[in-house]
This record gives structure tokens, C-alpha cells and sequence, in this order.
């Protein structure tokens, strides 16, 4: 994917549309809770104030609370009392305040109602207004404030933080209303699929944590299960970024596309890259790609790019042990990383309640599970998205009403999910299969057309009824994205493998028609390790399997994941069949990684050698390689992989010992200038010297003489001051480049104020002309008169002497 065509493809321009001054948000839709979470954010954001809040049945006449110092020990503190209504044509009236006056009197006495704010999305008279503030002056609030619907309209535009923390605005009307009309195609455009869904959105403690960690950090990873909300996070949160005019947000894939899609020049870019790591199982090619990323991340987040990763607890487990030290720091330390499914139980139940409030299930059915809810919030592995499924019938059909099924379904969701799509008519379900096989989406003007074929053929309807089928299932199992049909959640898609277990039939068809990228990514063989949500390809279906493996494209980064596939996913008879029926398979180029142990070309070629089958000069080749990323590259991970070991014989593993011992070591002192030379000033100071440090460590517990202790002793030494010193250039760099940027910025001002007074200078030198009111003969006449009596420059009146240009009234 190419930067261009990663970018958020915008809709085509609407009509552009006046919008008065109080462009009106539906603020009576969204409920008194959230709206009072709306007030409290309001003043937390706008005023600056800490808010407590206190629920309706414990509130004591206060919904908000927020603190105000008063500049002794004791601080004073002010009460918000929210009001919301149903109504949208309803005006507060004076009787309004009636039922609060006696706590307010209570509040005064506290000492906590100095300060008293009624706020309410009701519209408000000046009248009304004064005679309220009259009222609580009178009980002794020393500054009472009304503010109506005008009021927080007017503060939800003109603040974008706000907006990032209460997102449901955005599903309060026309977008137009909320942002600048020149930024709204964007928004809209991201948030395509999801301005139905604001109206049950609940924004949590993740929300917030991660709207304040790319604030602090400029990037944020988001992790959860899937269901979690993880991607909903994600798009809000890209959302609000896209209102800034000099943002330009872009919606990735996979590490290279941000690689195509960043630009140094350009600081205004927002990344979203969903599921980061791979979408159902670990991308290995992800993980490598990240690796030498993360870097140009670093760099780019100090240009003044942001980034939002997501991806799937135990895809980002498995990752991160690849990744060890060429993690991000952010990431190592968990100060960028949010556990989205870490809710609290009134999160749980707000989101539970909003799901069957606002969805599609009939009166009588929300009625019947009323009583089962606080029993299905209480779910330990509680999951949004599976909150989301009870409020839409199309995933309820059998459900019954009572509290064991409810629970049940928020329990094992995978396995109604199951029930769900087995009980879909055969079409439906030919239209889910058709997706699958295409795992980056169904594109019916450019797909795989063997693919698509063997499903047609797989499930016996025409590949064009099957097609048809797919406007029923969107919204609810697919969703359009671009010109793609993807799945509405990858949980679909965890089902189908599931599915597909059961159906070996289906296997042999998905072998022969599934793309390879599909095969290599998402297939493991019976027998090799489990490796989690992968479709485990059955022992009978080897010969079809190898098959397809040795049409695999001979190209770089296929090459990489058919060598991993052959590493770690191929049973022990796949492996050796498709060495013998492709012996050149193992002669095939690929990447290569920054870290030997981590090969999946020399993984394979170890595997092969430890099965006897592994050409010599191979062998030869893969022993020099190894050798050359510790002695020259100093890259110790191939001691942690026995097999690889292996391939080197005994003679040149004794030659390689006694090379670290006689030429590494009495380098060290070189070797560490050098690093320090060469060192990009964008990386921590420390990481530079890891893989060193390693190869000390390694060295230290083979066991070596007094000489060789110490100067590893002097090496370790040595790093430690260069790391201060990188870490004083690095300091140095920083003040440098803001002090540059001080200097851009205070020239840009002054520019722009010397062009401001050159512009008011020409304008005060024109000649003014007042037209006269009057006949138009007296309007000419006087247009002659202004021309013959005006103070035309001497140089410009000689010019037009010169040349005999006649007089234009004349």
C-alpha cells in the first residue's frame, strides 16, 4: 500500500451550508448521564477544575463537584448541578430551580457552594437567568453562574480536547455544526461506521489514558482481546486528530505502509495502524519490519508525528518477546500502553445499558433481560463488542431471556458466535467464506479470482448470487470499507476458523484456492506447535499443503514468511516433502534480519541440516553467517539456538572462540569510539550498546582468563561514559533544534507583521473615490473630475503624457 492510497479516502464535496451562530447539537439525545459525564468534562477541561461526581442516587442534590483553591489550606469548593430534558424545544424557567433551593442552603453552610453552576442543555433567557442568579445570591452563593444550551454548544467548537474526551458530540448532528466545514469531510469519512455507534460509546478510563499518552508521549499502543473496543478507541481518537488543518491522518496496515507514509518534512501526520502486530495470529514479517521502524518512529514523533497502535494481547505477548531490546521504550516501559479491557463495573454497565437502550431489539425482549443485566456487567472477562451483539437480534436469534444464557453468551461468545453463523442460510454463509479466503478484504472489482472460484465451487452458488448476498449481512457480519468488504469484527473471522475445524472438506478447498499470503500467515500444521487462532491444516491434507507451498511467488518478502512458515508452522512430513519436491526452495534470497538467532532462513536451513537433508555448501554458507554476526556485528542471539550452533563444526566453533578472545576483546576500546561516532542521536544513548554488552555477558559465562576479565571490566566501564557522553550530545541536539525553532517561529512573526504594515502602507497611498448619489450623468462627471484633479505619481502621470494615452472619460 502506497502512502497516497493509505490515506482516508473522502467522500465526494456536499453542498456548502450556511451554519448560524448556535448551530443546534442534539444534546437531548444522549441521555442524563451522559450528560452530566459532558458537564463534568466541561468544566475539568474548560475550567481547569479536578470534578468528583457523584451518581443519581447518592447525590445529595449534586451532580458534579469541582474544587476551587481559595489560596489557604482549606480551599473553597463550588457545586455544578446538571439538568438535563428529553425535550428540545423546552426553556428553562425559574421553577426549575425550585427543587434544589433547600440544597443549596445546605450547601452554602458546608462552605461548598461559593461558587454554584446550573448547567442545562435547555435554552435559557436573559430574564430567567438573572432572576435565578438572584435567587442564589440571596441563599448566600457568592458567584452563581447559568449556563444553557448555547453555552456548551459554543464550548464543544471551540475546543478540540473536549471533543477528544466526550466524543459522542460528534453523533450529535451535522459535523459541520462541531468542526470547521474544510475538516469535516475527513472526519466524517473516518468515522464512517461509527457515528451510528457514538450514541452507545462510553468514553472510559482507556479512552482518556489514551488521548493523554499520545498528548504526552505522541504515540500509544492499545491492547485487548478481541471485543475489547480497541478499534473504536482508535477511530475517535484518529477522529479528533483530523480536525486539525494541518493533521493528515492516515489509516494503515502493516509497519511498511507507514514506512511509505512517512514523510520528515511533513509534522502533521497522524498514524493509525490497527492490529499492528497481525490481525488473528503473529505476523513475524511485522515484527522484523518493526524492529527496524522503530527508529524512524522515534525520529518521526520528534518531527511531530503521532501514532496509534492496536493489536491483540497475546499477538503484542508474542511480539514483544521477538522484539526484546529493539522494543520501543514506550512500549518496554508500559507508560505508552493501554490495557483497554480494564474497565470498571459502572463502565461495564453503562456500556451494557447503552448497547440494549439504543439497539434493535424489541421493547419486550429489552424489558425481559432488564432484571439479568447487572449479572452480565459482572462478567469477568466482560467484552464491549459482545455487549454491542445483545442489542442487535440478528445475533440473538435462540438467546433466550434468562440470566444463565445471558452470562453464557458473555462468557463464551466465540461459541454462540458459531451457533450464530451455522444457523445463516447457505448463501450467507458462502458470502462470509468468500471474505475470509481474501484476508485483506473482497474486492469485487480486483480480487483473487482462484480463490473466489473454489468457494463458488466449494458451496455451489454462482460467484455473482453470492455477491448479492452481501448488502444483508453489512452492519451486522460485514462492513464496506473503501471498495472492500471486510469483516465487521475479527472475532467473524476467529469463529469461521473454527468453523472450518469441523469441516475438512472445506480445508482441502481453502488449500487450493486460499491466497498464499493466507496460507503462510494464518495455517499450521497438525503436529507443530499450537499456535493460537491459527486454522490448523489436518495431516491428510500434507501432499495438498506442499503443494501449494512450492507455487509459493519467488519474491523477497514471500520468501521470508515461506521460511518462517517452514521454521515453525510445517510438521516434520510437510517440511521434508516440499525439501525434496522443490530442492531449490532452500536457495531462495530474502530479508535478513538484524539479529542472526531470528533468521527464519537460517532457522530453516538448521532444521534441514538437523534432518539430514541440508546441501553442504548450504550448510557452509549459513556457518559463515553465523560467524560473521558475532565476530563483526557482535550478535550474541545465535547462543540461544542450539540448532543453528549446529550448522558451524566443531573446528570453526573452537576458531570462533579464540577469535572473541584474541580480536574482539583487545577491540572493545575501538569498536566502542566507533559506535559512539556513528550513533543516532534520535535513539536512546543505551541502546547503541546492547548487543556489546551481550556479547560481554556471553563471553563472561563461557569463562575466560584474569586478562580477558579485565577488560571486559575496562569495556563495561568504557560504555558507561559513553553513554553520558551521547546522552550530553543528545541534550545538546534537542536545545539546539528548539532553539531553531524559536528563531523560525519568532521570524515567521516578524515577517508576517512587516508584510501586515507594507500592505497598510499601499493601502493608505491609493487615491479614496466617493461615489456621488445622483443621475448618472452626475456620477460621470465626477468620475472626470477625480481622474483630472487626482495627485497621480510624477513618474506614472509622465509616462501616460509620453505615450498619449487619451483620458478614459473623455
Amino acid at each position: 500500500m502506497t502512502a497516497e492510497s493509505a490515506q482516508i479516502e473522502l467522500p465526494p464535496p456536499h453542498k456548502r451550508r450556511a451554519q448560524g451562530p448556535w448551530s443546534d447539537l442534539a444534546l437531548h439525545t444522549i441521555g442524563w448521564r451522559a450528560f452530566q459525564d459532558l458537564c463534568s468534562q466541561i468544566s475539568e477541561v474548560v475550567l481547569g477544575r479536578p470534578v468528583e461526581i457523584f451518581r443519581e442516587a447518592q447525590d445529595g442534590g449534586q451532580d458534579a463537584v469541582f474544587l476551587i483553591p481559595s489560596g489557604t489550606e482549606a480551599p473553597a469548593i463550588g457545586t455544578i448541578q446538571c439538568k438535563h430534558t428529553s425535550d428540545a424545544t423546552r426553556a428553562l424557567r425559574l421553577g426549575d430551580l425550585a427543587a434544589e433551593l433547600g440544597n443549596v442552603e445546605e450547601l452554602v453552610k458546608a462552605g461548598q457552594a461559593n461558587t454554584y453552576v446550573f448547567m442545562t442543555n435547555m435554552s435559557v433567557d436573559a430574564p430567567v437567568a438573572a432572576a435565578m442568579r438572584s435567587k442564589l445570591l440571596a441563599l448566600g452563593v457568592r458567584k452563581p453562574h447559568i449556563f444553557g444550551r448555547h453555552y456548551i454548544v459554543r464550548v464543544i467548537r471551540i475546543s478540540a480536547r473536549l471533543r477528544a474526551l466526550v466524543p459522542q458530540v460528534y453523533g450529535l448532528g451535522d459535523l459541520t455544526s462541531i468542526v470547521d466545514e474544510r475538516l469535516s469531510e475527513q472526519s466524517r469519512a473516518l468515522l464512517d461506521s461509527w457515528i451510528p455507534k457514538l450514541r452507545t460509546y462510553v468514553p472510559t478510563k482507556a479512552h482518556r489514558d489514551a488521548v493523554n499518552a499520545i498528548s504526552k508521549h505522541g504515540v500509544v499502543l492499545l491492547l485487548g482481546n478481541p471485543s475489547s473496543g480497541k478499534s473504536a478507541i482508535g477511530a475517535i481518537v484518529s477522529t479528533i486528530a483530523s480536525e486539525n488543518p494541518d493533521n493528515t491522518v492516515l489509516a494503515l496496515t502493516s509497519p511498511r505502509d507507514f514506512e511509505a507514509g512517512w514523510n520528515p518534512n511533513d509534522p502533521g501526520r497522524f498514524f493509525w495502524i490497527d492490529d499492528a502486530f497481525g490481525s488473528n495470529v503473529l505476523r513475524n514479517d511485522y515484527v522484523q519490519d518493526w524492529a527496524s521502524s522503530f527508529s524512524k518512529l522515534r525520529a518521526a514523533i520528534k518531527h511531530g508525528n503521532r501514532f496509534l497502535l492496536t493489536s491483540r494481547k497475546h499477538i503484542y505477548e508474542a511480539a514483544r518477546r521477538r522484539l526484546g531490546q529493539r522494543n520501543l521504550a514506550q512500549f518496554v516501559d508500559g507508560s505508552a500502553v493501554v490495557d483497554v479491557g480494564d474497565l470498571t463495573i459502572e463502565e461495564k454497565a453503562q456500556i451494557l445499558y447503552n448497547h440494549i437502550n439504543f439497539g434493535e431489539q424489541s421493547q419486550s425482549w429489552r424489558s425481559n433481560v432488564k432484571p439479568h443485566l447487572p449479572a452480565v456487567a459482572a462478567v469477568q472477562d466482560f467484552l464491549p463488542g459482545i455487549a454491542e451483539r445483545l442489542g442487535d437480534p440478528n445475533f440473538t436469534k435462540g438467546l433466550a431471556p434468562w440470566e444463565s444464557s445471558l452470562v453464557r453468551f458473555m462468557k463464551e461468545p466465540t461459541e454462540h458466535l458459531i451457533d450464530t453463523i451455522n444457523a445463516l442460510d447457505d448463501q450467507l454463509q458462502a458470502a462470509l467464506m468468500l471474505v475470509y479466503v481474501h484476508q485483506a478484504g473482497f474486492d469485487p472489482s480486483g480480487h483473487d479470482m482462484l480463490a473466489a472460484q473454489t468457494v463458488a465451487e466449494l458451496t455451489g452458488f454462482p460467484l455473482t448470487k453470492i455477491q448479492d448476498r452481501f448488502a444483508e449481512l453489512k452492519g451486522s457480519f460485514l462492513k464496506l470499507s473503501g471498495s472492500k468488504w471486510t469483516f465487521a469484527h475479527p472475532t467473524i473471522s476467529d469463529a469461521l476458523t473454527e468453523i472450518l475445524r469441523q469441516k475438512p472438506h472445506m480445508m482441502a478447498a481453502l488449500i487450493r484456492g486460499a491466497t498464499v499470503d493466507t496460507i503462510l500467515n494464518s495455517f499450521t500444521c497438525e503436529g507443530s506447535p499450537l499456535i493460537r487462532d491459527a486454522l490448523v491444516v489436518p495431516g491428510t491434507l500434507d501432499d495438498a499443503l506442499v503443494a501449494r507451498l512450492g507455487r509459493t511467488p519467488d519474491e523477497m518478502h514471500r520468501n521470508w514468511m515461506l521460511f518462517h512458515f517452514l521454521s515453525f508452522r510445517a510438521s516434520e512430513p510437510v517440511f521434508i516433502k516440499a525439501v525434496e519436491q522443490s530442492p531449490d526452495l532452500l536457495r531462495r534470497s530474502c530479508w535478513q534480519t538484524d539479529s542472526a538467532g531470528n533468521d527464519p532462513r537460517i532457522a530453516a536451513y538448521a532444521r534441514a541440516h538437523h534432518l539430514s537433508i541440508l546441501p553442504e555448501d548450504l550448510r557452509s554458507a549459513a556457518a559463515d553467517i553465523l560467524e560473521s554476526a558475532l565476530l563483526t556485528n557482535l550478535d550474541a542471539s545465535i547462543f540461544d539456538e542450539p540448532e543453528m550452533l549446529a550448522l558451524m563444526s566443531p573446528l570453526q566453533l573452537v576458531g570462533m572462540g579464540l577469535a572473541l578472545r584474541t580480536t574482539v576483546l583487545p577491540q572493545l576500546e575501538k569498536r566502542i569510539d566507533e559506535i559512539v561516532d556513528e550513533a543516532d542521536l534520535d535513539e536512546e544513548p543505551d541502546s547503541h550498546f546492547k548487543k556489546l554488552l551481550g556479547v560481554l555477558d556471553r563471553v563472561e559465562a563461557i569463562g575466560v582468563d584474569v586478562d580477558a576479565i579485565a577488560l571486559i571490566d575496562d569495556a563495561r566501564d568504557q560504555v558507561k561514559r559513553s553513554i553520558r557522553k551521547l546522552e550530553e550530545r543528545k541534550r545538546e541536539k534537542e536545545e539546539g533544534s528548539a532553539r531553531l525553532s524559536a528563531f523560525l517561529e519568532a521570524h515567521q512573526v516578524l515577517t508576517q507583521k512587516m508584510s501586515s504594515a507594507a500592505m497598510q502602507v499601499r493601502a493608505s497611498s491609493r487615491a479614496r473615490i466617493v461615489l456621488p448619489k445622483g443621475p448618472v450623468e452626475d456620477q460621470r462627471s465626477f468620475h472626470r473630475d477625480q481622474y483630472r484633479t487626482s495627485k497621480w505619481p510624477s513618474g506614472f502621470a509622465g509616462r501616460r503624457r509620453a505615450t498619449g494615452v487619451p483620458d478614459r472619460a473623455s
